[in-house]
């Protein structure tokens, strides 16, 4: 009985041993964000904020928010934090099919597939038609306009004095004749959702402004999320750059006309709240909307020229697979947007298989690079075996010799880099020590193929002072000198 009793200890203590290296490690998270985020900001001094959020198996939902650089191109200006105010851009495109939806799962007074002539302000504005060359004229539909399918143009339209008014829209629309047939083929048009929500406001009776207010903003508790800011509000706003320190405007030429396309200012906190509900987790009972919004419709076959494209469209909502090399049937949803100065990024995943949630929003006071690939990157390894520091393969080609690379940076604070090169698949090992030789990391413990790696590492729980990190790889070992300063 005693033996039964000691081997049943053992078991439940190696499931438990099993169960806490399996937890998720927040310091992993914070090392890997700043990595990917770090060389962004040094490409063109940006300022980004970045939410994250995670929901494994029944536990509730965790936030995280990281910030980086500064809110003007000079490194003496503060620091963004949760209640700077950046600019959209195009992911007010998802704000605007909510709504749609909203409409739709209340069962009306419209329907995806109603003609858009049907659902706009009588002798004031009129859907452009194609006439077939039989003759036969071809109507647009509300899908159309909300996938990208309607055939209209992106953003054709010649300001004055800087703005495009609505009313420049509706004479563009009333004459303007489609090219070919709508709901054929995709083509990104900021006009056809700037159309759609002149469809929304005429079924509801309200400007853009105002509606994105009431269904959206206020129910989510998002105050900062806006198309007019007050002058406090303008008070906590990034500036924001075209490229370098070149500063760019806080309005784009395309507004008012184009409000329901682009308009919408944030922060993070009220962006995370926004993700928070698109992933179905804030509790506001709106399941249907969200999947009527999100479910793939179309193919975003870029203007029927890629047939065989794995992109798809929901309503505005586009969907990608995350990683083709590990499964091309997992797909995740995503939103971008940019301004002349600024950048954004909304994307999330549902891994049914391990009960995973996850979710990443960006802003940036920079449009060029755009911060989509941030996001990507950071839900990629949401995604991943995060129960490990972060073994990355950084190259294809077989090495020559086994090394171990310098660290970078050297100082650090709190975070760096450690690279290795393999020439000969074999059980491998990187540790780091302290400089009275005691173990405080265990990096890399496996069996590896020949390549070249980078794995992560956070100094955020150890003291300033110097460290050592050792590769044991078969017969081969190396050690290396880095510092830690805080």
């Amino acid at each position: 009985m005693k033996k039964l009793t000691l081997i049943y200890t053992i078991v439940v203590s190696f499931i438990t041993v099993i169960n806490l290296q399996a937890q998720f490690n927040p310091d992993t998270l914070r090392a890997r964000v700043s990595r990917i985020v770090q060389k962004y900001v040094d490409s063109n001094r940006a300022a980004v904020m970045v939410g994250v959020i995670r929901k494994e198996g029944s536990s509730s939902p965790v936030e995280y928010k990281y910030s980086f650089g500064h809110i003007n191109s000079d490194t003496a200006s503060p620091r963004p934090d949760s209640l700077t105010i950046f600019q959209l851009g195009s992911v007010t495109k998802s704000f605007t099919a909510t709504i749609l939806s909203m409409l739709i799962q209340q069962g009306g007074p419209l329907n995806v597939n109603d003609l858009v002539e049907d659902h706009l302000p009588l002798n004031i504005v009129k859907a452009p038609v194609y006439v077939n060359p039989g003759g036969d004229t071809v109507r647009m539909i509300i899908l159309d306009l909300a996938t990208h399918y309607a055939a209209l143009p992106d953003d054709p339209i010649t300001p004055v004095n800087d703005t495009t008014t609505y009313q420049m829209m509706y004479s563009y629309l009333n004459n303007h004749t489609l090219s070919r047939t709508p709901g054929q083929c995709y083509l990104y048009s900021n006009l056809g959702v700037s159309l759609l929500g002149v469809v929304v406001t005429n079924t509801l009776g309200n400007i853009i402004d105002s509606l994105f207010i009431q269904k959206i903003c206020d129910p989510l508790g998002m105050p900062d999320t806006r198309i007019t800011l007050t002058p406090e509000q303008m008070s906590r706003r990034a500036q924001g750059y075209k490229f370098g320190t070149t500063e760019g405007p806080f309005h784009k030429s395309s507004w008012p006309a184009f409000y329901a396309a682009g308009g919408l200012y944030t922060t993070v906190l009220d962006f995370l709240k926004y993700l928070k509900f698109q992933m179905g987790l804030s509790g506001l009972g709106m399941q249907s909307v969200l999947d009527s919004a999100q479910r793939i419709r179309r193919v975003t076959n870029d203007t029927c020229l890629n047939p065989n494209a794995t992109g798809r469209i929901g309503l505005v909502w586009q969907m990608n697979i995350l990683n083709e090399q590990i499964d091309s049937t997992f797909y995740f949803t995503w939103k971008d947007g940019g301004t002349e100065a600024f950048s954004s990024y909304i994307c999330f995943a549902n891994d049914s298989s391990k009960d995973l949630k996850t979710g990443v929003v960006v802003l940036s006071n920079h449009l060029t690079p755009a911060c989509d690939k941030l996001g990507v990157q950071i839900l990629r390894y949401l995604n991943s075996d995060t129960t490990t520091v972060g073994i990355d393969p950084v190259s294809q080609n077989i090495p020559e010799n086994f090394k171990l690379f310098q660290n970078y940076p050297n100082p650090f604070n709190p975070n760096t880099v450690i690279r290795y090169s393999l020439s000969e698949n074999r059980f491998t090992t990187l540790k780091v020590f302290d400089a009275l030789g005691k173990e405080v990391a265990v990096l890399v413990n496996e069996n590896l193929n020949a390549g070249t790696y980078e794995v992560d590492f956070s100094g955020a729980n150890l003291p300033s002072g110097i460290y050592f990190y050792k590769l044991i790889s078969g017969d081969f070992t190396e050690t290396k000198k880095m510092f830690l300063i805080k």
